[in-house]
């Protein structure tokens, strides 16, 4: 089964709110960039613009695991890094050092968006972007996530269940995002340690030194393969450098049967057959 592109995409800018510019989102960040070239060179009339969303300022800790250098200390990350990309590439993107539900609430952003990118630590995070990309009245048509432990990672490519995208029903079965794959993210029951860390050392402890590189390569792959051929047969990827492993997330109910989600349209009929 394959997924085809929303073809809105196609026709216009897009319009990308990079969430986190941390170890995953500042090399999210010039990944879009190199992506944002291809797509015009292949044809695509206007290629991406990104905001990117992160009050956290550059620390010492940061140095070497993540795309910043000690110059860049006490900076906010959004900046540096859009900056940065905005001067080697003569782009327009913006940078904003806020929070990115601060910022939705102050400013009405969240109608002005297609494509949701988040790299953020926690689940309360994710449990927000959810709420946010869920709601009927949001713009995102896609929602891609990377999440990441020491030496493991998920990439999720999906559509949230909103009016945007019923839309595209007839288009074949909607992606789920990460939070219907991955339902315990949404358990605000669970315990979780995003604590910053106060040295290279002990970041290292707490997340391997390349596992940010591998979540985001995959993750930019499957935006670069749905814009150039229009279609994807896999969403998303589960990747263990622990044992070198990676397993696709193909696009088959039968897959994401296996991570506890069933589709909408198949629940209703198994309640049907039941009642």
């Amino acid at each position: 089964m394959a997924h085809r592109i929303d073809p809105h995409l196609l026709q216009r800018r897009v319009k990308v709110h990079l969430v986190g510019v941390g170890g995953n989102g500042a090399q999210m960040a010039a990944c879009l960039a190199r992506l944002n070239i291809a797509m015009l060179a292949l044809g695509h009339p206007h290629g991406l613009h990104v905001t990117a969303f992160d009050d956290d300022r550059v620390s010492e800790a940061n140095v070497g695991r993540q795309l910043y250098s000690a110059a860049d200390i006490g900076r906010h990350k959004a900046l540096v890094t859009i900056h940065r990309l905005n001067q080697f590439y003569g782009l327009d993107w913006d940078a904003e050092p806020v929070r990115y539900e601060t910022h939705l609430v102050e400013r009405t952003l969240h109608r002005d968006g297609d494509l949701l990118i988040s790299c953020v630590d926690s689940r309360k995070a994710r449990q927000t972007l959810h709420r946010l990309a869920f709601d009927d009245g949001a713009p995102y048509r896609y929602w891609l996530d990377m999440g990441n432990t020491e030496s493991t990672a998920q990439v999720v490519l999906g559509q949230p269940d909103n009016d945007k995208v019923a839309r595209l029903a007839a288009n074949g079965p909607r992606l789920p995002c990460v939070t219907e794959l991955f339902a315990e993210l949404l358990d605000e029951g669970q315990k979780e340690d995003n604590r910053p860390s106060c040295s290279v050392r002990m970041s290292l402890a707490s997340q391997g030194l390349f596992i940010n590189d591998v979540a985001v390569r995959f993750a930019a792959h499957l935006l670069y393969e749905l814009f150039s051929q229009g279609q994807l047969k896999e969403h998303g990827a589960v990747i263990n450098l622990g044992s070198k492993r990676v397993g696709p997330i193909e696009i088959k109910p039968e897959t994401w049967a296996r991570f506890g989600y069933v589709e909408k349209r198949e629940q209703e009929m198994a309640d049907g057959d039941t009642a």
